[in-house]
C-alpha cells in the first residue's frame, strides 16, 4: 500500500517486505517522472519513505516474484563476497570495490552494534556507516566507472515495551533500483537485523520491530519498465 500524502509525497506502508516492494515499484509506475542520469533513461520518485510492519527475509511474495539470481547476488555482498559485482542489465561499474560484507567485517560493524546495544540498550549509536572516505577519491578517478554503496546507513534501535526491548530497523539510501534490487536489498537488511537481534546479549526479552527508510532516489531504468508493467498488472492483489 502507498500513501500520497502532501507536502511529504510518497510514503510506502509494506506489511512485509515483499509487500513493501511490490508497493514501490507500483507508486513509481504511477507516479514517478521521466529522468535521465548518467545516460541512463529512467522513471524516479524522489524522497521516499518505506516502513515495513512485519520481516521476515524468507519472504514469500519475493521468493515467488523476485529474481532469484539477483536476490542470490546482493545477499552474497551483504553476508559472503569481499568484492561488489553489478548485476545491472547495463552494468556501470567495474567488480572489485568492496562489498558489505568486506566493510562491516573490517570496520568490525556487526561486533560495534552487539557490544553496543548490550552495554547500553537504548544507545542512539549503533549504526554502520558504509561508504569511507576512500570511496570519494575512487569516484573521482573514475567518474563514469564508479560504486558508491547504494545503502548509506542502517541504525538499529531497541525501544523499551511493556517490560522488554523491541528492535526497530532504520536505514538510509541514496539509491536503489527499485524493480531489480531493492527486494533484494530489504532481505539483507531483514536478515542482518535478525542476526544482530539473536547475538545480543540482554536479560530481557527482544522482539523484531519494523523496518523503516528513507530513499533519496527511487527508480526504474527504462530496459526494466516493460517488465516491472507486467509485474504490477498481474500482482494487483498483493499491492492495494
Amino acid at each position: 500500500m502507498y500513501l500520497n500524502l502532501q507536502p511529504f509525497g510518497i510514503q510506502i506502508y509494506g506489511k512485509s517486505l515483499g509487500d513493501a516492494w511490490l508497493s514501490l515499484v507500483a507508486s513509481i509506475l504511477r507516479h514517478g517522472e521521466k529522468d535521465r542520469d548518467e545516460k541512463r533513461d529512467r522513471i524516479v520518485l524522489q524522497n521516499v519513505r518505506v516502513k515495513i510492519n512485519k520481516h521476515n527475509p524468507e519472504d514469500k511474495i519475493i521468493k515467488k516474484f523476485g529474481d532469484k539470481n539477483n536476490l542470490k547476488e546482493l545477499l552474497d555482498m551483504f553476508f559472503h563476497n569481499d568484492k561488489m559485482k553489478d548485476f545491472d542489465v547495463v552494468p556501470s561499474f567495474k567488480c572489485g570495490t568492496k562489498s558489505y560484507h568486506r566493510r562491516i567485517k573490517e570496520g568490525s560493524m556487526d561486533k560495534f552494534i552487539i557490544k553496543r546495544l548490550s552495554l547500553i540498550p537504548e544507545s542512539k549509536k549503533a549504526v554502520m556507516v558504509f561508504p569511507t572516505y576512500e570511496d570519494y577519491e575512487a569516484i573521482l578517478k573514475n567518474p563514469w566507472n564508479d560504486y558508491l554503496p547504494c545503502i548509506v546507513a542502517i541504525q538499529f534501535r531497541l525501544i523499551k515495551r511493556k517490560g522488554k526491548w523491541v528492535m526497530n530497523t532504520i536505514f538510509f539510501a541514496r539509491s536503489i533500483d527499485a524493480f531489480q534490487k531493492s527486494f533484494a536489498n530489504f532481505v539483507a537488511i531483514s536478515k542482518l537485523a535478525y542476526i544482530i537481534k539473536r547475538r545480543l546479549k540482554l536479560k530481557k526479552k527482544v522482539e523484531m520491530g519494523i523496518i523503516d527508510g528513507f530513499i533519496t532516489d527511487a527508480h526504474i531504468y527504462k530496459e526494466n519498465i516493460a517488465k516491472a508493467k507486467k509485474l504490477e498488472k498481474k500482482l494487483d492483489k498483493y499491492i492495494w
